[in-house]
């Protein structure tokens, strides 16, 4: 016999002397040495995929001793509903192993399968229903590695979830738990609806089409009155009814054109002009796509909303109060304009300012205010302005050489003082952060009627500034206007705490929808979208451990 014939004589031995201790290995075996020997190098991995969860999974199977978790049909059978729902909730089902489970589910069916194929199943369910839960908890993204100055902190996961998903298990309970993990507000479930019932608009061939051309007013005749009047009754804002001439722009649509303007953030005059056929040429599969990454974001930052919280949406341009889950107050507001963003964090609002002075800025004093000093010494009195050492006493601007300074040597204060000039106008509303960020009023008050409204430095502009005053005071009889107003006439800085703090949420969302249904989109002022978007539809990768 040859040493060739030698070797393969020997290495077929070997062969089948491993696949014996295989098949002689239980399966809480088979489970131990998956866990602990791949562990060992730096991942548990089934059918060549890194599994997500390297450090609740291996915790999990230990503390059971290897045994078996998915014995149950049932909790097989809601986990794989589950995971196919996923889809409606705007994430994609085959991130949780989807397809490598129905295999091995479909090849149970037909025979038993091995004791190596069981454990595997096992592993890749728990890693899915962990997987999953998380997405649902807190999103598929790190919304801060996507994009700086969004500093919300990610959502709490549960004290102990080595026991919660023993306990899931055990109860049956799967479908109930994934959805206590699910955003809590309406506005997450609304949005749900609009984007199933989007999807099946776009197979049944999407929106009609609308013409561009001449500005269209009411009471116009024209032969693409017909094309918006179709559109609008296919996007849910004109009610199909027969008319007399359907080429005619009468006051039914006008109402129409109304209704959309105003779930588009557009000036709701009722006329047909550009901005309005922009916004009505854009595909449903862009929609589509602005629905998706609006519901992560509403994972980020709506899991448990308070019972009592303000909201501003700075894609939106306006403040609301929730409470008790209803909207209580709706303003509109001004954010920072591009490449000065408002930054997107959570804050608690605890006082208020009224009369309030306001200090420049480093950035605003020497970038702005120094060179128009260095034209026009006068410009700090014509501003109703005063210069002050670090020490905060006042100083005479005119005996100061302001040639001289930069902003790399300027050792001043800058403020402005109290009254209607003020760029605070007459209150703010104050909630302390390290952006130095917070809602004020404005004497520009004519900004308000612009249809997009991103013109600060990064700090919130209030339309409605005593409408939020005294919705937060919360007292009518001592908080009314005669009692502002006389605040007010006094000239006097004044600071009055709220009687209860509230915490403030500063957001990003271009989709979303109001209490009543209402489907609303805003412009992408920041430019964020397209970032989420992308990596939403990556396939989610199975390497960082959690």
């Amino acid at each position: 016999m040859t040493n060739f014939n030698k070797t393969l004589l020997l290495l077929i031995f070997l062969l089948s002397f491993v696949s014996l201790q295989a098949q002689d290995l239980s399966i809480e075996g088979i489970l131990g040495d998956k866990i602990r020997g791949e562990k060992s190098q730096g991942a548990v991995v089934v059918e060549g995929i890194e599994l997500y969860s390297q450090n609740e999974l291996p915790k999990f199977y230990m503390n059971r001793e290897f045994e078996l978790a998915w014995t149950s049909q049932k909790n097989k059978k809601d986990l794989i509903e589950s995971i196919e729902s996923s889809y409606d909730e705007g994430l994609n089902p085959e991130d949780y192993h989807l397809k490598k489970i129905r295999k091995l589910m479909l090849k149970s069916e037909k025979q038993n399968l091995s004791k190596a194929e069981t454990a595997d199943l096992d592993l890749l369910m728990t890693d899915a229903l962990i997987l999953y839960a998380s997405h649902l908890l807190a999103g598929k993204l790190q919304q801060s590695e996507l994009r700086k100055k969004w500093d919300v902190d990610r959502n709490v996961v549960p004290a102990d979830p080595d026991s919660l998903l023993t306990t899931t298990l055990h109860n049956q309970k799967i479908k109930p738990v994934l959805e206590d993990f699910k955003p809590n507000h309406y506005m997450y479930g609304f949005m749900k609806l609009h984007l199933k019932k989007l999807r099946e608009e776009s197979t049944q061939g999407g929106w009609p089409k609308v013409s561009e051309g001449e500005v269209l007013k009411p009471g116009d005749t024209s032969v693409r009155v017909s094309e918006f009047r179709k559109y609008l009754i296919a996007v849910g804002d004109l009610s199909e009814s027969r008319v007399e001439n359907e080429n005619v722009f009468d006051k039914d649509l006008e109402e129409g054109v109304k209704k959309f303007q105003s779930r588009h953030r557009l000036n709701s005059d009722g006329v047909i002009g550009k901005g309005t056929i922009e916004q009505m040429q854009v595909p449903i599969e862009e929609r589509i796509d602005m629905l998706l990454l609006n519901l992560e974001r509403t994972r980020w930052i709506l899991h448990q909303p308070d019972e009592d919280f303000l909201l501003v949406n700075i894609a939106g341009f306006h403040v609301k109060r929730f409470t008790d889950r209803k909207e209580v107050f709706n303003s509109r507001v001004i954010v920072g304009k591009y490449h000065k963003e408002t930054p997107i964090f959570k804050g608690v609002m605890e006082y208020i300012v009224m009369n309030p002075t306001w200090t420049l800025p480093y950035s605003i004093a020497t970038h702005e205010t120094l060179p128009r000093l260095k034209k026009d010494p006068g410009y700090l009195a014509a501003k109703h302005m005063e210069v002050m050492d670090r020490n905060g006493k006042i100083l005479n601007p005119a005996t100061i050489d302001w040639a001289q300074y930069s902003s790399g040597n300027f050792p001043f204060i800058i403020r402005q003082k109290a009254g209607p000039w003020n760029a605070l106008g007459e209150v703010k509303f104050i909630f302390p952060n390290k952006y130095a960020v917070y809602l004020h009023d404005t004497p520009s008050r004519g900004l308000f009627n612009q249809q997009e409204r991103a013109f600060s430095h990064g700090c919130i502009r209030t339309e409605d500034k005593w409408g939020l005053l005294m919705s937060l005071m919360d007292d009518p009889k001592v908080w009314n206007m005669d009692k502002i107003n006389e605040i007010l006439k006094s000239g006097e800085t004044t600071t009055i705490n709220l009687p209860k703090p509230i915490n403030i949420y500063l957001v990003y969302l271009t989709a979303a929808v109001d209490e009543h249904n209402n489907l609303l989109f805003m412009k992408d002022i920041y430019k964020r979208d397209k970032a989420v978007f992308n990596a939403l539809n990556e396939p989610f990768e199975f390497k960082k451990a959690d």
